[in-house]
């Protein structure tokens, strides 16, 4: 019989000198790993130890010490499932100490079973720890009806009329955990327990967002703020309150609780990119960008430091990775990086912009990006993508050679992707090929656009031969897809909403190139050439207003000024259609891009139109019951003659 002191006081004294190397680990101020998998192999070791021999009454609290803090250490290297089938095993072998015999596993009514055993027993705290490591691991899988059911079972004051809340149960959980001095643990119970509380709680008003009930998981939230939690996790909550009130329609208050949470933790990247998404959606595009610039170095100060941790159980664990991916949703620093590029060109702050798509594309060029490479589109551009609009972008920094070199990049990359000719037709095309097909419009597109903006680039340049040969190169390339349908935007005919778009960039694309080449063939004297181009540039996109503009001005010089005056009084009343449509950013002019001064033609125009008003005004009087017959305006003649 004294043996079995014996083995308990080494076996106690083993335990607590492995808590003991972990407990100085943890006050460093860089926690070695390394400490944390040599205390769990020795603590794993020690419990193989226990549990070599017959379970006893006498050993159990050592024996649930040791499988508590064993667990604990193995969170981070073993799998869950491997860790609740050991402590179904342990919880067995109490039963069987105790002289119960039960043969059921399934762990809600073994607890059950464990509870109504030991509820009054001296062994309860430690029976309690286990309970903690059970309500952890269902957390982290998010089974929050076990949890209710578990904690329900813990509970025997509780009334069993009272209606079953999860919320209720953890608010009134009443464990007793007082500690053991004789046998120390890695993690004080009471801490575990409150983690657990607040983490349970934030789960469930996830789980209320995800059903779109946001008014029951502010509720969850707002009790949430009230406990005990460390910073980052309250930054957190903060966060998630904010996202609840954008979703009910108030961004004022969301921002509130944004602000909130990068005043509590400024390294709560979620509630940065929040706040730039809720500031694009109120149209503050100058707050949007500071939000977006705060994000991308916060991120970047993240990434350059170590992110290893001394706690045994973290926040991000106990959420499992859905819960935190929902939580912390935050994009890559590349895309984060796009996204700022993007939002400054497009919102006119162009030097900010080219720097910032600099910086991408040397960031791209050092993770050994293939310019080409597919990726699922969700979440990064396409990289072509990226290239034409930082090349779009350096041509309105009027940095024309760089413009030239970045889109000879797309031109030489795509090259080999290219068909000669690509036939559209959605009656006959087969759903299983629909992306093969959306690939290779893609390649079309991004290759005629590269041309486009060399074209451009040229132009600027004063170089209007080079110009024409680049605005064709644009143009073969992209007539190389033809839709065989004259209704090619209705998607009932077979066209997905993704070709309907590549179709109308397509057109766009086309009418862009015709009217640069047609500007460039007006700037040359080539005057039919320009007419020719203008009028097919309007068939590809009609309704553009400074397309028009460039026909007048070819009319009046062809000395056709009937024609050109109908077309100047129907481009003052024409609002640019072209602008409706959701073009690409490397697509997207402004109008000092490829505005001509339209000064002279507007006098002259004037002038044109004054003498002719003058003229019907001093016709004779005889002939004024001829005049009133006529409808307004027939006097001008009609288009084409």
């Amino acid at each position: 019989m004294s043996t079995i002191p014996c083995l308990v006081d080494i076996w106690s004294e083993e335990n607590n000198n492995i808590i003991l190397t972990w407990k100085q680990n943890e006050v460093n101020l860089e926690p070695n790993q390394d400490v944390r998998k040599r205390c769990c192999s020795e603590s794993l070791k020690l419990l193989q130890k226990i549990q070599g021999i017959p379970a006893a009454t006498e050993r159990l609290k050592l024996e649930m010490t040791v499988s508590y803090n064993t667990f604990l250490f193995s969170l981070g290297f073993s799998n869950p499932s491997e860790v609740e089938e050991s402590l179904i095993h342990t919880l067995l072998r109490a039963l069987e100490a105790a002289g119960s015999q039960v043969s059921r596993t399934d762990p809600v009514k073994l607890w059950e079973a464990v509870l109504q055993t030991f509820g009054i027993s001296g062994i309860v705290p430690h029976v309690y720890k286990l309970l903690l490591i059970q309500w952890m691991l269902w957390l982290m899988h998010c089974q929050l009806e076990r949890i209710l059911t578990l904690l329900t079972q813990s509970n025997h004051k509780r009334e069993h009329s009272a209606p079953l809340n999860l919320l209720t149960e953890t608010r009134n959980l009443a464990l007793s955990l007082e500690e053991d001095s004789s046998l120390m643990v890695a993690m004080p119970a009471k801490d575990l327990k409150d983690l657990l509380h607040i983490c349970t709680v934030i789960c469930q008003g996830v789980e209320q967002m995800k059903m779109e009930k946001y008014s029951e998981a502010l509720e969850a939230f707002q009790e949430a703020k009230g406990l005990p939690s460390p910073r980052s996790l309250l930054a957190q909550i903060h966060t998630l309150t904010g996202q609840c009130f954008t979703k009910l329609g108030q961004p004022h208050c969301a921002l509130h609780f944004y602000r909130k949470a990068v005043e509590v933790d400024y390294a709560c990247h979620s509630a940065l990119y929040q706040s730039a998404l809720v500031f694009r959606h109120l149209g503050n595009s100058k707050a949007e960008i500071e939000a977006l610039h705060l994000l991308y170095s916060a991120v970047q100060l993240q990434a350059d430091k170590s992110s290893s941790s001394a706690s045994l159980v973290s926040p991000d664990t106990l959420l499992g990775g859905e819960q935190m991916t929902f939580i912390c949703r935050v994009p890559s620093s590349s895309l984060i990086l796009h996204t700022l590029a993007h939002t400054c060109v497009l919102n006119g702050s162009i030097s900010d912009g080219v720097d910032h798509y600099l910086d991408l594309l040397a960031s791209l060029q050092s993770d050994g990006k293939d310019l080409v490479s597919t990726g699922d589109g969700t979440s990064f551009p396409r990289i072509p993508v990226v290239y034409l609009e930082a090349g779009f972008a350096l041509l309105k920094a009027q940095r024309y050679s760089d413009a030239l070199v970045v889109c000879e990049e797309v031109i030489t990359s795509t090259s080999d992707f290219i068909p000669k000719r690509l036939l559209l037709n959605a009656v006959e095309k087969q759903k299983s090929d629909s992306d093969v097909v959306l690939g290779n419009v893609d390649f079309v597109l991004w290759a005629g656009a590269a041309h486009l903006l060399q074209a451009r680039a040229h132009w600027k340049l004063k170089d209007t031969k080079e110009a024409i040969t680049n605005f064709t190169r644009a143009i073969n390339q992209l007539v190389k897809v033809f839709i065989k349908q004259t209704d090619w935007k209705q998607k009932c005919l077979g066209n997905t909403e993704a070709m309907v778009e590549r179709m109308a960039t397509l057109e766009a694309a086309k009418g862009q190139a015709l009217a640069g080449r047609g500007c460039c063939f007006l700037e040359r004297g080539q005057l039919k050439e320009a007419l020719r181009d203008l009028h097919l540039s309007l068939q590809m996109t009609p309704g553009c207003k400074n397309t028009k503009m460039w026909l007048t001005e070819v009319l009046w010089r062809l000395d056709r000024r009937e024609e050109a005056s109908a077309n100047w009084r129907e481009a003052q009343t024409t609002s640019d259609t072209t602008k409706s449509i959701n073009l690409p950013l490397y697509l997207q002019a402004w109008p000092e891009d490829t505005a001509f001064d339209f000064t002279d033609l507007k006098k002259k125009m004037g002038e044109y139109l004054h003498a002719k008003n003058v003229r019907c005004v001093d016709r004779p009087i005889k002939h004024s019951n001829i005049i009133a017959s006529k409808p307004v305006g027939s006097s001008f003649g009609t288009m084409g003659r």
